[in-house]
């Protein structure tokens, strides 16, 4: 960790989170899909330490069309609204968390859904993904995967 003076409350945080998908077509009753996927944040385990993070980001999709494609977005949105609480410095600076210790994990759980693919664990993935923090735009973009196995 490089900076000293930055803490944390740690836990175990998990909720729902809601994301857009690509197409933003109303159904006939004018409503637009939202979908949802399950996020968790693993911050200040003692696993995760050894291995210099000091927060780990499970989403996890259950049905398609799943969060591969919006995952800058989610993690975004997730940052803003969570690590300014969860981490801090002084009470009147926002807290710089090292991008080298935020893992990302995104997981394609559909086998566990309720939708066609139940029980068909061939389509699940565990990726670890790796994004660029944008300070200036305050995003990340960038992002690239690679199995966990």
């Amino acid at each position: 960790m490089k900076n000293k003076n930055l803490r944390m409350h740690s836990g175990i945080y998990r909720f729902t989170w809601p994301y857009l998908g690509v197409d933003l077509i109303r159904d006939d009753n004018g409503e637009v899909k939202v979908y949802q996927c399950e996020v968790e944040l693993r911050v200040g385990q003692e696993e995760d330490m050894r291995e210099g993070k000091l927060i780990t980001v499970v989403v996890t999709s259950y049905a398609p069309p799943g969060v591969q494609s919006f995952i800058e977005n989610i993690a975004t949105k997730v940052r803003i609204a969570f690590f300014d609480k969860i981490f801090h410095e002084n009470h009147w600076d926002k807290p710089v968390v090292p991008e080298e210790s935020i893992r990302w994990i995104e997981q394609h759980l559909y086998s566990q859904g309720n939708g066609e693919g139940r029980g068909d664990t061939s389509l699940d993935s565990i990726l670890e993904v790796t994004m660029i923090w944008d300070a200036k735009r305050y995003a990340y973009g960038g992002a690239s995967w690679k199995p966990i196995k």
